[in-house]
């Protein structure tokens, strides 16, 4: 009788030593799933919110505080996903349809705003209250203002791009899953009669 109860103390060391194997690569696999889950609600939230931007900017053509409620929305829209954090928005003066600041002389908004061209946000502009817009000598919006951009009819309207950056931090940490997200998405300004 001794025999069955050692066959069973056996099973039972055996199914902890295969427990203790397995339950590392199961919880393993669940905390992968969650952190690929959450970078991409990351990137999804980031390229609705460039498209949402960019359309809004083509209908608010020379409004002086385009740029304000632009970088406002953007930030409010991102803050939605807990663990993206925006790190640099640029609004620019796209030359057509593909546009991009990654060539060319808009390579340079990357590194910061360039009179006629761009305004890039980073840091303490993304905090700028609202009376510190408005294309003053000291406004983060002053390098193109939103007043000078064109909508006419008569004159071809300007294309508008927005760029967008968000850095995802991981949740939990299991596979260092920290990333830099980037979008970009360049539209026509809806034209005016005026």
């Amino acid at each position: 009788m001794s025999r069955p109860i050692r066959g069973r103390r056996s099973e039972r060391a055996a199914a902890i030593v295969e427990s203790a194997i397995t339950l590392p690569v199961f919880l393993f696999v669940i905390f992968a799933t969650l952190e690929f889950g959450l970078a991409f609600r990351s990137y999804l939230t980031l390229t609705n919110t460039t498209r949402e931007a960019t359309r809004f900017a083509t209908t608010l053509g020379r409004d002086i505080d385009a740029d304000f409620q632009l970088v406002y929305g953007i930030r409010g829209s991102m803050t939605e996903v807990r663990n993206a954090t925006v790190e640099q928005i640029i609004i620019f003066e796209a030359t057509g349809p593909t546009s991009t600041t990654a060539s060319g002389a808009l390579n340079a908004c990357r590194s910061g705003s360039v009179a006629g061209l761009c305004n890039s946000y980073t840091g303490a502009a993304l905090t700028t209250a609202a009376s510190g817009w408005g294309c003053g000598t000291t406004s983060p919006d002053r390098f193109w203002c939103p007043n000078t951009r064109k909508v006419a009819l008569a004159d071809p309207p300007d294309y508008v791009g927005i760029y967008i950056r968000v850095r995802h931090q991981g949740l939990t940490g299991a596979i260092g899953m920290t990333k830099t997200f980037e979008d970009e998405v360049v539209m026509r300004m809806e034209a005016t009669s005026s």
